[in-house]
């Protein structure tokens, strides 16, 4: 819905994945969304490079976010949480609502 806007297809479930769950890391996306890992990484660098998206070392991890400082920050949110009512609720649930509770340990996958 966003690609004409953003240019890519990737870049706007990126955005919307982090829009929802807050921070996170290229694997957790690319999993979720179904990308190669690297493709997620150079659109991550892209957009922080641009100064949409902050990025910090959790660990060994690297953690992204929206950046507070982005002066179109809350205008972009706004229209991310607009394209949100557009997606179909079967594809919402599925990708863009974050886990509530961790996984039970032992559990199999």
């Amino acid at each position: 819905m966003l690609e004409p806007l953003l240019g890519s297809e990737f870049k706007e479930k990126i955005l919307l994945y982090i829009h929802t769950h807050n921070e996170s890391y290229p694997r957790e996306i690319a999993t979720a969304l179904g990308f190669y890992v690297n493709t997620v990484q150079s659109h991550l660098v892209n957009l922080e490079s641009g100064g949409v998206l902050y990025s910090k070392l959790r660990g060994k991890i690297r953690l992204f976010g929206f950046n507070p400082r982005y002066p179109f920050k809350k205008e972009l949110e706004a229209l991310l949480e607009k394209t949100l009512i557009f997606i179909p609720e079967a594809e919402r649930k599925k990708l863009y609502t974050p886990r509530l509770r961790p996984r039970r340990t032992g559990k199999p996958i």
